[in-house]
């Protein structure tokens, strides 16, 4: 039997057994930690990387992992030696949580969605108290899955990591299993629980209000793990902070105190400051509402990449990127900065030129996004998006992602900067801080949309904006035709100020609500605001300057409207002050 097969089935044999129980509770009491020579000190302790030190010792192999209680001990060794991938392997050592070192199991078999796993100190049912040696089935781009050890067997070790083909010692295939796995039951998948960045948190625990409304809000971003927190303290603790949800403030800091010297035992120095990423991850594993990860905070100092850019340079030629320009605002440099990312992401090199999005970097983006978003079908391929990009950039802590182009970085008209339209589910829904006046938006607006500024576009568009949104930036229609979730969308978390059928509005912190209800300071829908989205501007339909130029276009193209605006309150009547309101 190969190094491989033997491994697995001894910690087969182990498949039902439990630790001690005392008290009402399981008590980590367990065999293997004696049983292991260096780690009889375990006993008592959080016990799942004592189980597959153990696993190797019995099988003859300890030489091919650490011997170690510790997850994040074992992702190092792992990651010194050049043996640890994102992919998944037969008999490889799969780590979990922030930075690989809250859990781990061992593969006996994969497949394109999920790697199937024998771990200890876990349990049946998904909740945070471990208490014995279980079968699981885990979800490939479940986010807290972190990555795996590969140990280095005699026979080698088989792989699904496309960086390894053809090398020495690995065999490449997209699925596999060992042969003890045939006899093994499969386990009902866990569902996955939201990732939250531990660098954000500590970013939003240590800036005023208005820095973190400024930061934006939505699905991954400084708002939404705030209120991920949020919730989990009042889960933990019995109480709801005061401050509003979102928002780091004084009473979630203070709570968040409480439950360090309350729940963690933690006293003087210790009790007092921002969050420290194990405190996030024990809070985490006990109200069981998020796991942790590091990632970009709204204050990294780290380089923009255009997602306009990167995409004209996935969509045009290598001879055509190549006549771009060089320098830090050409789409080169952004082009680099996503190689770099995939390779440190993805463990593997891209082999397009570097600074050229060409066949070898699109093919390893569509991996990434299969394998580490968990996308699917037509989200999974194609030019890159922004929250694919902006997830880039966090995981691999290279740079930050915008829509429009650097200073500078713009081309001669016909390529990157001719670029507008976007995917509707690119559209953002985050709060808008005001900054500026209406006349401030408009005229930005127009140069943006392209067209002459005037005082004709001035007019109409004040005009519009008291009638659509009464001037508020943050308005959404919940009420009238357009409040619906066409087919193939989904309801959304929303963070601008809900307008009800009655007249009242609501501040909706993230609320779900219908894909196309109308949006922003002259309410457009987001439909129509990614087909006459303008470049360079903002994908948050929130924002003033992206939601007006997006309408300046649309009265362009649907009604004709000259460039100067001279005949839009003629075309137009919900722009002509002299005429009664009517919708556009």
């Amino acid at each position: 039997m190969s190094q491989t097969d033997t491994l697995i089935a001894i910690e087969k044999t182990e498949v039902g057994y439990r630790e001690g129980f005392s008290n009402g509770h399981y008590n980590n009491h367990q065999k293997f930690s004696p049983a292991v020579p260096g780690l009889e000190w375990s006993q008592n302790q959080a016990w799942c990387q004592t189980f597959q030190s153990w696993a190797f010792q019995q099988a003859g192999v300890k030489l091919l992992a650490p011997v170690t209680a510790s997850c994040s001990t074992a992702v190092n060794w792992y990651k010194s030696r050049g043996r640890f991938s994102y992919y998944p392997a037969i008999g490889a050592m799969v780590f979990f949580g922030h930075s690989g070192g809250q859990h781990v199991g061992l593969v006996h078999k994969y497949d394109a969605d999920y790697a199937y796993t024998i771990e200890g100190n876990t349990n049946a049912n998904g909740s945070s108290e471990g208490n014995g040696v279980y079968l699981k089935k885990r979800a490939r781009r479940d986010s807290y899955l972190y990555g795996y050890g590969l140990p280095k067997f005699a026979e080698g070790i088989v792989t699904a990591d496309p960086g390894l083909k053809n090398k020495p010692g690995y065999t490449y295939m997209a699925v596999a299993s060992s042969l003890e796995s045939d006899a093994l039951p499969v386990a009902e998948v866990e569902e996955a629980l939201p990732w939250v960045s531990s660098i954000q948190l500590t970013w939003a625990a240590a800036h005023p209000t208005a820095e973190e409304q400024a930061a934006g809000n939505g699905d991954g971003t400084t708002a939404d793990d705030v209120a991920l927190l949020q919730d989990a303290l009042e889960k933990v603790m019995g109480v709801a902070p005061g401050d509003p949800h979102s928002v780091f403030e004084v009473e979630t800091q203070e709570l968040f105190e409480r439950f360090r010297t309350e729940k963690l035992g933690r006293s003087g120095a210790d009790g007092h400051g921002v969050p420290g990423v194990q405190e996030l991850v024990e809070l985490g594993r006990r109200s069981e509402l998020f796991n942790v990860r590091a990632g970009s905070s709204p204050a990294a100092e780290q380089p923009w990449v255009s997602l306009n850019q990167v995409v004209w340079a996935s969509t045009h030629s290598a001879r055509e990127e190549q006549a771009q320009p060089g320098g830090d605002a050409g789409p080169k440099a952004d082009v680099a900065l996503v190689q770099d990312g995939l390779k440190r992401v993805m463990h593997t090199d891209v082999a397009d030129e570097r600074g050229i999005f060409e066949t070898a970097t699109q093919d390893l983006y569509d991996e990434f996004r299969r394998t580490m978003l968990h996308f699917s079908g037509s989200d999974a391929v194609g030019t890159p998006g922004m929250q694919s990009l902006t997830e880039l950039g966090q995981r691999a802590g290279l740079f930050r992602v915008r829509t429009g182009f650097p200073v500078g970085g713009t081309t001669d008209g016909t390529g990157i900067d001719a670029m507008g339209q976007i995917d509707p589910k690119q559209v953002t829904f985050h709060r808008y801080t005001p900054e500026g006046t209406l006349e401030d938006w408009i005229a930005q607006a127009s140069t943006a949309a392209g067209v002459q500024a005037s005082s004709h576009w001035v007019k109409g568009f004040k005009t519009a904006v008291v009638r659509e949104s009464s001037g508020n930036p943050n308005a959404c229609n919940l009420w009238d035709s357009n409040a619906k979730t066409p087919p193939g969308f989904s309801k959304v978390k929303d963070f601008g100020d809900g307008h009800l059928g009655d007249g009242r509005i609501v501040r909706l912190n993230g609320s779900l609500t219908h894909f196309q209800c109308s949006r922003g300071i002259v309410q457009c829908i987001p439909q129509t605001f990614a087909q006459r989205h303008a470049p360079g501007t903002s994908v948050n339909i929130y924002d003033p300057v992206a939601c007006i130029a997006a309408a300046m276009r649309y009265v362009r193209s649907r009604y004709g409207v000259a460039i100067d605006g001279s005949d839009l309150a003629r075309k137009v009547q919900q722009f002509d002050p002299n005429r009664p309101p009517r919708g556009y």
